[in-house]
């Protein structure tokens, strides 16, 4: 919805996952996964909504995807995953 702002958390887990990540790819997960504060709403090319779970969504940065949950006002981002991670587990 325009002009609304969502929170955006992370669990332990993308914590984690952003942790192991180094430079410009750290930099880059970050700025993407708040970019959701504007609008985590499916748009077919960055965030989609992965099939056979209820709440969760993909959002693809370079490289990397972050699965997220997205309920109502809350975008919590649950872990980060090379593409070729994110293609063997959803």
């Amino acid at each position: 919805m325009p002009g609304q702002r969502y929170k955006v958390g992370f669990t332990d887990k993308a914590l984690g996952d952003i942790e192991g990540l180094f430079g410009l790819d750290r930099v880059r997960i970050v700025k993407g996964c708040l970019r959701l504060q504007e609008d985590p709403a499916p748009d077919g090319k960055h965030v989609k909504k992965l099939r056979g779970y209820r709440d969760l969504y993909r959002l693809r940065i370079g490289d990397y995807r972050a699965v997220f949950e997205w309920k109502s006002e809350t975008v919590t981002v649950i872990t980060i995953l090379t593409r070729q991670d994110f293609g063997k587990k959803y």
